[in-house]
């Protein structure tokens, strides 16, 4: 009988760590269906009733009260009100808090004793950070309405909200809090800063300078008009009052308002705690609670196969581009480049093994110009049909996703910072016409050749670096641009593929809106003229236009017509034949499972399963001898973003995930067809790299970020969503940071039956709502801090540990910032595969990132690391499921599983469970438990061998000579033969590397 991590929990698992938060002792597990008792929390926001002596304060993003003295909290908010940040009204009667419950955040308030909320804001604008003014006429908060973070006043009596300040700077505005006088609010500016602003003179004075490389958070007067306000330094945040420091130096504060209780004591959120503490006094007094959120709900069963079947139908079509006169459609499929007479036959035109993407027709029908990065690093080589290739350029930051103009004489393009340039065919001058942006969508030429468009993020405001894919028009001649919205707070599908893309006779713009192919109406310089309207109620991606203005978009792996036929290319995906049987004879054997080897082992392959582990016999002569090495599992890396940069990595990326022992990729987020495109290419042997599970793109809510996420703002567009995840068969799902959780409801609902597993940056209530996996320990958060790890320093409370470990979620290590490993073993730095398939600009980047972690200023990264791992191996300690995934190319590709592993190790798991994590733990995650991740009988033969001890020396995994993906054997020198002699390239200015901050700091 296999029993669930819960049901281990109830048992009597022990929750431990050796970081663990001070504190109170874990409460009991409830009985099944009973809740879930929380006595702790992170990043708690409080407000405090002083005629009745109350608190109120939000865990689990529900608002709760608790007298003062402590004891059992009464919920006030169900889980779908998100409610967050609460503030009394003077009556004691009502609490004002932000809600997410519509996708947004507006301003509402809770009657205390029903629990009937009332909206006080509407809108597509997020308002945040409420403080009820002293009489309880008036609400001050920060509304980022109209593009600007700003300090925005509710005036109860008539409604109508005005801003105060911040509408006409660039600065990020929170925290207002209200004089006890009524006439003065104070907040933060631009985290730099603490303000005060007198509300009937208009008049700002800053009250509070931050020192360098300090900021401050969450402000709040009290009874006596002192001000007490928290300050972040490094992983380390401090409560103040005026100019003095009150909390102690082991504390760390949450960064929001603390509460006054009375002139000279304050309550605040520290450590997962409530704590009281007076002015002067050496100890704070904790404030004991509990609380019981709901249930664990049944995440969907994983039922996914892991592998497509023997032979199906091409759906991998990525790229398509119709050609002038309609009859051809150029894309990219099973690794190489193919021409579709629409009706008829297909045939491949570029097929070297390399990666050939991004097809543009020249005008008059006889050549495309596409993107290869055969030479080393990607650039332009045009396929004229019916002759050959020939290059175009011959860049060292590369050449992407190129565009021909009307005139066939010019070629947008974009390199790999995203930066864009126009090609002169007839002089080969390049002129940069758009600074390096935040992954641009392609270029379209209007049909006069006088401007280009492309898709850009705007961001909603200084505070929210998430906002809308709007559209981009530039001035070719002049080079002037000017970016519009496509709707008000409407957004392009998604930055790759989905247009804009000019119409010919220049009237308007094919985009596609909300999954639907949509026209724009705009005026001949690309300004928009009117509202979007649908043209087609199929679900659409990846637009193109002819000469002609017929429209081809591409549904369910479908070649679309507008108004005319679907085309379902007559090319089938076929598994690459088996390899032959083969013994493999291990000098010593980890099985993915034991606590220790096994020696002197034969393993027997037919079919690219494994059919034998057995000890080895004298008169057997294996096919590989492996006696005097080790072999153990293939690596899983359960969460990558395969094609976030998927170009720029290009044919490098499948032999370097291998190269470093990956032979299981499984990515939660990506462009739906380059998803498929991988995942058949590597299936049917036309591409090297591991086996690739994947999803398209993650569904957020009304706002985005990432080229490559879908925004889902209703019902009717969420049944369009999932039409496509079922059509195109994702493995796994990503609800990402905004979608409410009305939505996320329905969406694990309906994949329930399907069984595909569905995950997010979230724990609760996505344990209530059945998610299968929290990705990332305190990834991404609409709050713009974690719930999971405190804001500063990283650290895990109690209630994160006992949620994920009674619950059947998994969660995922993405040790984004252990970049500390580099300066305890820099080998992977120096590794002959890491700078033979590294691109030069990642490797540049790679070294650069290297040096920093032997700075001065990697402090918040070692604490950040500490504090990921803390919460892992409570997690694991606890009964938990924890599986390796590194969010590359977030972190470096092929190496990241190896840093995560050592990092695991350095901070307290042992090797063996360390390697767990890749191995057994993955497959579970997979829903491959016994068929992946393991050496036994009946699983699949993926395999690593090792010249090393890696149950003794983590570092010893990254020592792999061979390696096996359903038995095909790849050696290392192999992989990097395609590589090695090509050209050397270094351009003159990679974008600098940037430490990524994951969200746990912003908005």
């Amino acid at each position: 009988m296999t029993l669930s991590r819960r049901a281990l929990l109830k048992g009597g698992v022990v929750v431990g760590g050796a970081v663990a938060l001070t504190g109170c002792t874990a409460p009991p597990a409830p009985e099944h269906g009973a809740g879930i008792i929380i006595r702790q929390a992170t990043n708690i926001a409080l407000s405090h009733h002083a005629g009745t002596r109350v608190l109120a304060f939000d865990a689990g993003n529900v608002l709760w009260v608790l007298p003062l003295a402590g004891g059992q909290a009464r919920r006030l908010t169900e889980d779908a009100e998100d409610a967050t940040w609460p503030s009394f009204f003077p009556d004691g009667k009502r609490i004002a808090f932000q809600s997410f419950r519509d996708g947004v955040y507006d301003i509402a308030s809770v009657d205390v004793a029903s629990g009937a909320v009332e909206r006080l804001t509407r809108g597509p604008q997020y308002d945040v950070d409420p403080c009820v003014s002293p009489d309880g006429s008036r609400v001050a908060y920060v509304s980022d309405a109209g593009g600007t973070s700003a300090v925005w006043l509710l005036d109860r009596a008539d409604g109508r909200p005005r801003p105060l300040v911040g509408t006409d700077d660039e600065l990020a505005y929170r925290a207002p809090t209200w004089h006890p006088d009524g006439q003065r609010i104070a907040y933060v500016a631009g985290d730099s800063a603490v303000e005060v602003l007198h509300l009937a003179t208009g008049d700002r004075r800053v009250l509070h300078t931050a020192p360098a490389g300090q900021s401050f958070r969450g402000t709040s007067y009290g009874p006596s008009g002192d001000l007490a306000y928290v300050l972040v330094d490094g992983p380390r945040s401090t409560l103040f009052r005026g100019g003095t420091a009150l909390s102690a130096a082991a504390e760390e504060v949450a960064p929001l308002p603390p509460a006054w209780l009375s002139a000279d004591e304050l309550a605040y959120g520290a450590d997962g705690h409530i704590r009281r503490r007076r002015t002067g006094d050496r100890d704070f007094v904790a404030i004991p609670f509990s609380a019981a959120l709901a249930a664990p709900g049944s995440p969907p069963e994983i039922r996914r196969p892991i592998s497509l079947p023997e032979q199906a139908a091409l759906r991998g079509i990525v790229g398509p581009a119709l050609s002038p006169d309609g009859s051809t459609v150029c894309f990219r499929a099973l690794n190489a480049l193919w021409l579709l007479r629409l009706g008829g036959a297909a045939e491949k035109i570029v097929d070297d093994g390399y990666f050939n993407a991004d097809p543009s027709w020249a005008p008059d029908g006889r050549s495309v110009v596409y993107s290869s990065d055969r030479s080393g690093v990607a650039n332009l080589w045009r396929h004229t049909i019916g002759e050959g290739c020939e290059p175009l350029t011959d860049l060292p930051d590369g050449a992407f996703v190129p565009s021909v103009d009307p005139s066939g004489d010019r070629i947008a393009f974009q390199d790999e910072a995203g930066t864009t340039s126009v090609l002169d065919l007839t002089t080969s001058e390049i002129r940069e016409l758009v600074p390096a942006a935040d992954y641009p969508g392609k270029p379209s030429w209007s049909p006069d050749g006088r401007y280009l468009a492309m898709t850009v993020t705007r961001p909603a405001s200084e505070r929210d670096a998430a906002g809308h894919n709007d559209i981009m028009v530039v001035d070719v001649e002049s080079g002037n641009s000017t970016v519009q919205s496509i709707a008000p707070h409407r957004s392009i599908a998604t930055r790759n593929g989905d247009g804009p893309l000019w119409s010919p006779d220049g009237k308007s713009l094919i985009a596609v809106v909300d999954s639907l192919v949509h026209r724009v109406p705009v005026a001949r310089d690309g300004t928009i003229a009117g509202p979007p309207s649908p043209l087609s109620e199929l679900v659409a991606d990846s637009v193109s236009v002819s000469a002609s203005g017929d429209v081809l978009f591409l549904s369910f792996g479908k070649v679309v017509i507008l108004g005319g036929e679907q085309h379902t290319p007559p090319i089938t995906c076929r598994q690459r034949k088996p390899p032959p049987a083969a013994t493999i004879r291990a000098g010593t054997l980890w099985d993915g499972h034991s606590d220790g080897y096994r020696e002197n082992v034969d393993i027997r392959i037919e079919n690219g399963f494994i059919t034998a582990v057995d000890p080895a016999r004298p008169d057997v002569t294996p096919t590989v001898d492996a006696s005097t090495k080790c072999v153990i599992p293939g690596l899983i890396d359960v969460h990558n973003h395969w094609h976030f940069r998927g170009r720029q990595w290009g044919s490098r990326q499948g032999p370097l995930w291998l190269a470093y022992g990956v032979t299981t990729s499984r990515s939660p987020g990506d462009p739906a067809y380059q998803m498929l495109e991988t995942r058949e290419s590597i299936h049917s042997g036309a591409a090297v790299g591991p086996r690739f599970l994947g999803s398209g793109e993650p569904l957020d809510g009304t706002r985005n970020s990432f080229a490559f996420m879908r925004t889902v703002s209703s019902e009717a567009q969420l049944a369009r969503e999932l039409q496509r995840i079922v059509a195109l068969d994702y493995n796994v799902v990503k609800s990402y940071q905004r979608l409410p959780v009305t939505l996320e409801r329905s969406l694990v609902e309906q994949l329930r039956d399907r069984g595909i597993p569905v995950v997010s940056h979230y724990l609760y209530p996505a344990v209530a709502t059945g998610l299968n996996g929290m990705e990332h320990t305190g990834g991404g958060n609409r709050l713009g801090y974690s719930r999971t790890l405190s804001a500063a320093g990283g650290r895990t409370a109690e209630d994160t540990i006992r949620l994920l470990s009674s619950s059947d979620m998994w969660v995922s290590s993405t040790l984004l910032f252990a970049n500390e490993m580099f300066v305890d073993s820099p080998d992977l730095v120096e590794d002959r595969r890491t700078k033979v398939l590294f691109p030069w600009w990642e490797y540049e980047r790679l070294k650069e990132k290297a040096r920093q972690a032997a700075g001065p200023g990697n402090e918040l990264n070692r604490a950040w690391t500490r504090g990921d791992v803390d919460l892992l191996l409570r997690v694991h300690r606890a009964g938990g499921l924890v599986v390796a995934g590194t969010d590359a190319p977030l972190d470096d590709i092929g190496i990241s599983i190896h840093q995560n592993l050592r990092a695991m190790v350095k901070h307290g798991f042992s090797p063996v469970d360390a390697l767990r994590t890749a191995t057994s733990n993955a497959a579970v995650a997979l829903g491959a438990e016994g068929e992946l991740g393991c050496i036994r009988a009946g699983a699949r033969a993926d395999l690593l061998i090792i010249d090393g001890d890696p149950l003794r020396e983590i570092r010893d995994t990254s020592r792999i000579e061979r390696v096996f993906v359903d038995g095909h054997e790849h050696d290392v020198a192999g992989l990097l033969a395609p590589f090695e002699n090509l050209p050397e390239c270094r351009g003159a200015r990679p974008q600098p590397y940037a430490p990524q901050a994951c969200c746990r700091r912003g908005s």
